[in-house]
């Protein structure tokens, strides 16, 4: 492979790294938390283009709010009683005060990395906010929500789910304007997916829409720049609006909806039509709140229904495909993803046989590895070889130095007869380029390597890893009070690598290459350890693989002259 070239595709896989880390993170951090909103007793009205960010209207439609106080609709507190049900996977907590999801907590994953961390609970709501689950009522200049509304349900105060039940949770209210409104929920044990239906019955011809609203307080959470985004489907086009975007300003979306919610790296709040319809998305910003609200249009007779599914647990592949195969699209693989979902899938078989996910990156490092060792082979081959021929192109080069068209007869001639493909070192990289950063995606996003210990000191293969010591101060631009050996190692078996590989003729390209395992080294202190983890197997097994092809060309015969 021509030095220039390696080199060059190294450069670009430092830039990519170097982009991530330095230019998203860095200079573009998420948006700061903004102070919450004032209590109101009414929804916040949705935002136009014309109107940046959302506010409350001077009133509520008349009755919807039965004199329940302000504080205590913001708070989801007040006469409504509350419904609780378990399972294996998750603890929901319904409250009579709206008919709202006050708590989901789920079972299996914690909130932070402490042993003692509690139960993650995916209902992020900012003091005085309102809980998700509304259901709002757009009439002729006024928009209400029933979050003020008592509503009332035969379900017992508290349902334990086994593995194969399920259970029916409906509520029931009516406005003081002649609305009845019901919203009926089914839960089962073994997912986290529950129906939900939300029923208006009366005259609506004085509605203009109905619709069901997700709120979270938006900011950074625990994890490797982990932010939660408002995300969306609309159209076939998938949307993720920050903050920031949010508190600008964003324009409502009209069209065919496959799921609309809240979502940070790992988990998914969303809401999903079960049947293809037309609703319009309303986003907006309430302080540090984030809104998304599904309108769905209303027609001629006495009874309008929105039928869903409500999705509240992690990215993971089989559980979102299993739902609905649109929402693998809340994953942020980008343009690697037709690569990275097939290694998402086989680091979850490996676990089947090996349930420590560190080992599992180990077996699918070795897997690809040999998968494609025949292209790696190929490649190095040709780099040995071309290594081998450099003398004696540097004597064409000067020899012909005025005569370009017979310097690159001679060169082709002399490649020929050494049987030397100028290409066989860099066509059987730029193959493994896309597979690089397919694989990168894959272990940066997956929700398996949340919080999932290794050995020893590596508990969590989804932060950084350091070796804690303690009265250590943090290493620079890091969290790390303490030694990264992970990184330190692979670092080190890249620079042997490097060393063992055929270095370039220019001194200059020799100088690059020495200093590329640093940069690397540098780049991976902030990385999750399960990336680090993945790019020191790599280089262990390019190191024996290196040592036993310089084996081999050493007891080769030497190049034709």
């Amino acid at each position: 492979m021509d030095s220039r070239a390696f080199i060059a595709i190294i450069i670009s896989l430092v830039t990519i790294f170097a982009y991530e880390e330095f230019v998203l993170k860095r200079l573009y951090p998420p948006a700061g938390r903004q102070p919450a909103a004032q209590p109101s007793t009414s929804l916040r009205a949705v935002p136009t283009p014309a109107q940046p960010s959302v506010q409350p209207p001077a009133a509520l439609t008349a009755g919807i709010a039965a004199g329940v106080p302000a504080a205590a609709l913001r708070a989801g507190i007040g006469p409504g009683r509350q419904v609780e049900i378990e399972t294996p996977l998750f603890h929901a907590v319904l409250s009579g005060l709206g008919a709202r999801l006050t708590s989901f907590e789920l079972t299996h994953y914690r909130a932070s990395a402490g042993s003692a961390s509690p139960p993650l609970n995916l209902v992020r709501h900012g003091r005085g906010e309102p809980y998700p689950l509304g259901l709002a009522l757009k009439q002729e200049g006024a928009v209400s929500d029933d979050g003020a509304l008592d509503y009332h349900t035969g379900a017992p105060p508290r349902t334990v789910l086994e593995p194969g039940q399920s259970a029916v949770v409906t509520f029931t209210a009516t406005t003081a304007s002649g609305f009845a409104l019901t919203k009926t929920m089914v839960f089962s044990a073994d997912n986290y997916a529950f129906e939900l239906k939300a029923r208006v019955d009366g005259d609506l011809a004085k509605l203009k829409a109905f619709g069901l609203e997700l709120g979270a307080e938006l900011g950074a959470l625990e994890g490797y720049r982990n932010v939660l985004t408002l995300e969306a489907e609309v159209n076939g086009k998938t949307l993720s609006e920050e903050q920031s975007n949010l508190a600008g300003g964003v324009a409502p979306v009209s069209g065919t909806v496959a799921y609309a919610g809240f979502g940070d790296r790992y988990f998914l709040s969303a809401l999903l039509p079960r049947r293809p319809s037309q609703a319009t998305l309303e986003m907006g910003l309430d302080g540090s709140q984030g809104v998304a609200l599904l309108w769905f249009p209303v027609g001629a007779g006495t009874q309008a229904e929105a039928d869903l599914t409500a999705y509240l647990g992690p990215k993971k592949l089989d559980h979102l495909e299993a739902v609905n195969p649109r929402l693998r699209d809340s994953i942020n693989f980008g343009w690697a993803a037709i690569i990275a979902v097939p290694f998402v899938h086989a680091l979850n078989f490996f676990y089947r046989f090996a349930p420590n996910y560190g080992v599992d990156i180990i077996l699918l490092t070795i897997t690809i590895r040999l998968l494609l060792l025949p292209i790696s082979l190929r490649s190095q081959r040709s780099m040995i070889k071309m290594q081998r021929l450099a003398p004696q192109v540097e004597r064409l080069r000067e020899k012909h130095k005025d005569d370009q068209q017979r310097l690159n007869r001679e060169m082709m001639d002399l490649y020929r007869r050494n049987h030397v493909s100028p290409l066989g070192g860099c066509l059987p990289t730029l193959v493994q380029l896309p597979i690089f950063i397919g694989l990168y995606e894959a272990l940066l996003n997956a929700v398996e390597l949340r919080h999932a210990p290794f050995i020893w000191w590596i508990h969590d293969l989804s932060a950084p890893e350091c070796l804690t010591v303690p009265h250590m101060p943090e290493l620079p631009f890091t969290t790390c009070g303490g030694i990264p050996v992970l990184v330190l190692l692979m670092g080190l078996s890249a620079f042997v690598q490097q060393k063992m590989s055929p270095q370039p003729v220019d001194p200059s390209q020799q100088r690059m290459m020495t200093w590329m395992p640093l940069a690397f080294t540098l780049l991976f202190l902030n990385f999750p350890s399960g990336l680090t983890l993945y790019y020191f197997f790599t280089n262990l097994l390019g190191v024996i693989q290196q040592y036993v092809l310089n084996r081999e060309f050493k007891q080769a015969a030497p190049v034709a002259t």
